[in-house]
């Protein structure tokens, strides 16, 4: 048996012995126990929403970014006159947010990836072609649609140099996943070369570009005049945006933030972790009350930051593209653990971006920092100077900034590129 071959099966036993004692591990991860309690009666909304989506386009999108990378290409879907079409997600918070902003006909939970829940859903859908936006590609669902004669296709396409996808054991995995597409639309050249001299993916290979350019662009534009970045724009005279921060971004600020503060008194820091989850809200909260740092939390429905507070902790998502709106300086988080997350919402507001070191998984924030708009920070003293050295110039900032937002411009096209490569198979 080939090694592609032995991965599948292995890969299916895992996911077997797997989903029996998920219930038992939801008792120790929120975001467990939410996918989970979410997935409830899942099968019996499949099949209730069957009629309706016979011949569908249906688009996968795991979690928030990655629904932003599709509603491009769904909006450019029904320019054209194509419906139905359904999207599905893996993640609670990616569920959560199509929910507040639905842009298909059906929205719901992807099951987990065991073969006959797989099997069952591409029957009862029976779609014209299944798409896959960025890289949330299960094995088990691509298996079934390509054995249903099922067009699959990947959109706004990335395989991170870091990925284990093309490097180490998971390769030949992997590699026939890949192969049981009909096309691949990458965001970037490197993207391309990855998958086929890296990968050896023999299935076809296309630069299509990265739609969550276009989105991002659009949330910008309708973001501007909204009440909570006036507010915010009223709060202080300049703000330092700590965006999707996990604990190990928060250790890089958390030894200069009160001496930051204390010496540029007219900025105050918004904070926006990753998950605001409530334990990782406490433990922000306390982390600034142990440093003197006075905090505010921004609930549902407000929108104005306390005069005194020095620090607004953000507890929903969704309101990113507002904040940043709002900012001088970003700080976006991830790149200290799997990989930077998206750095292309502040870079649309022109903002300098910073991050940590891990941003390999992120063409965009590699050309941010070819351009002179990101920056990459290693240390605590590394983030005080570099923040002060953009804080104190304006010129050097402006400057940045426009480099960062030439990056996202750069983009404009991928989602008519993407549609138009999804049309050749319908």
């Amino acid at each position: 048996m080939s090694g592609a071959g032995i991965g599948e099966r292995l890969y299916a036993g895992v996911v077997r012995a797997l989903v029996p004692v998920l219930p038992a591990a939801a008792a120790f991860s929120d975001k467990l126990r939410r996918g989970l309690d979410g997935r409830r009666g899942l099968s019996a909304r499949i099949a209730a929403a069957a009629p309706g989506l016979q011949g569908c386009i249906w688009l996968h999108a795991t979690s928030v970014g990655e629904y932003e990378q599709a509603r491009p290409i769904v909006r450019g879907l029904r320019a054209a006159g194509v419906r139905p079409i359904a999207v599905t997600h893996f993640s609670p918070s990616g569920r959560d947010f199509a929910r507040a902003h639905p842009c298909a006909d059906h929205h719901d939970y992807l099951p987990l990836d065991h073969p006959a829940a797989m099997r069952d859903l591409v029957r009862a859908w029976r779609p014209r072609a299944l798409v896959f936006v960025k890289y949330d590609c299960w094995p088990a669902l691509v298996r079934a649609a390509d054995e249903a004669s099922v067009p699959v296709l990947l959109l706004s396409g990335a395989l991170p140099a870091r990925s284990a996808r093309h490097r180490g054991p998971l390769s030949p995995l992997f590699r026939a996943v890949f192969d049981r597409f009909a096309h691949l639309g990458v965001g970037s050249e490197a993207d391309r070369r990855r998958l086929v001299e890296g990968l050896g993916v023999t299935a076809p290979v296309t630069v299509t570009g990265d739609t969550r350019a276009e989105q991002v662009l659009a949330r910008f534009e309708t973001a501007g005049d909204s009440p909570l970045a006036a507010a915010l724009r009223a709060w202080g005279t300049r703000r330092l945006i700590l965006g999707s921060t996990w604990p190990r971004d928060e250790a890089l600020w958390w030894p200069v933030l009160a001496r930051l503060l204390e010496t540029s008194p007219g900025l105050n820091v918004v904070w926006v972790p990753h998950e605001p989850e409530p334990a990782r809200l406490a433990a922000i909260e306390r982390g600034c009350d142990e440093r003197g740092l006075g905090v505010q939390r921004l609930g549902d429905g407000e929108t104005s930051p306390d005069a005194a507070a020095r620090c607004l902790l953000v507890d929903r998502i969704g309101v990113l593209a507002e904040i940043y709106r709002a900012g001088d300086v970003a700080y976006v988080g991830g790149s200290f653990t799997t990989g930077v997350h998206s750095t292309l919402e502040p870079a649309a507001a022109s903002l300098p971006v910073l991050f940590g070191p891990r941003i390999d998984n992120a063409e965009e924030a590699l050309a941010m920092v070819e351009r002179g708009a990101g920056f990459v920070l290693r240390r605590p003293d590394e983030a005080l100077s570099r923040l002060r050295e953009l804080l104190d110039d304006e010129t050097a900032r402006q400057t940045a900034g426009a480099a960062a937002r030439k990056t996202v411009e750069a983009q404009v096209g991928a989602a008519e590129r993407s549609v138009r490569l999804l049309m050749r198979y319908l």
